[in-house]
């Protein structure tokens, strides 16, 4: 009797504890958005490097992170969820399809809920970094979070996409307006309306400043808001 007892008891227990990712104090967190041919993780790789010597805690840049975390819970191989985060989505046949001829089917919403919640419960383990993926969206309810922006102007971005990949000025360019366009579709969907500036805590201008300053500055940031 007392062994049904205890077990009762410690299951009523059990299911009154808080979910281990749901922290008292969740974060620091910061969120870093960029216009393309701003390499934010030039930018996240340094803060790191700098924060786990300031903080003595293991600070960790996320991105492809995210990805496979979310196919994992889907049940789903990252390259079957990755047309989402291209802004691409399925038509209606092809969602009535896949439903009908895979067990393992999950539509455009699912896949893009579960993105949320894996960047949700990532942000609020803390000591991240989240490089897109929606971050200065799903993070904004966390009050230790950091939201930066890098930003340039178009040619000057498209000069640096030409050092790692073969085109002319003007394909950049339009290749470049492609990707952020598509960027702001997939975190229009968290948001249902485009960013505003206010989103953000800092603005850079990646043409103007360098990394270490951007870092050095933001490593400021964060001391004056107490988050490290």
């Amino acid at each position: 009797m007392k062994d049904v007892l205890y077990q009762y008891m410690k299951k009523r227990y059990q299911l009154k504890e808080p979910d281990p990712s749901e922290f008292i104090f969740p974060g620091p967190v910061i969120t870093i958005s960029r216009e393309c041919g701003c390499y934010a993780i030039n930018v996240a790789n340094l803060l790191v490097e700098r924060l786990n010597i300031i903080t003595g805690k293991k600070w960790t840049v996320l991105t492809k992170e995210i990805l496979l975390e979310a196919a994992e819970k889907l049940g789903l191989h990252p390259k079957k969820i990755e047309y989402v985060f291209e802004s691409k989505e399925k038509s209606t046949w092809d969602e009535v399809f896949s439903a009908m001829s895979s067990k393992y089917y999950k539509s455009d919403k699912q896949i893009k809920k579960t993105i949320a919640d894996v960047v949700k419960a990532m942000a609020r383990r803390g000591n991240c970094i989240i490089i897109g993926r929606g971050g200065v969206i799903l993070t904004q309810d966390i009050e230790r979070s950091l939201h930066l922006k890098l930003h340039a102007p178009l040619k000057w971005r498209a000069e640096q996409l030409q050092k790692k990949h073969t085109g002319s000025l003007t394909e950049m360019m339009s290749y470049a307006q492609s990707i952020d366009n598509k960027r702001e579709i997939f975190r229009n969907f968290f948001n249902k309306k485009p960013l505003e500036l206010s989103h953000f805590d800092l603005i850079y201008n990646s043409m103007k400043l360098s990394d270490e300053i951007i870092v050095n500055t933001t490593i400021e940031i964060l001391k004056a808001k107490k988050m490290i």
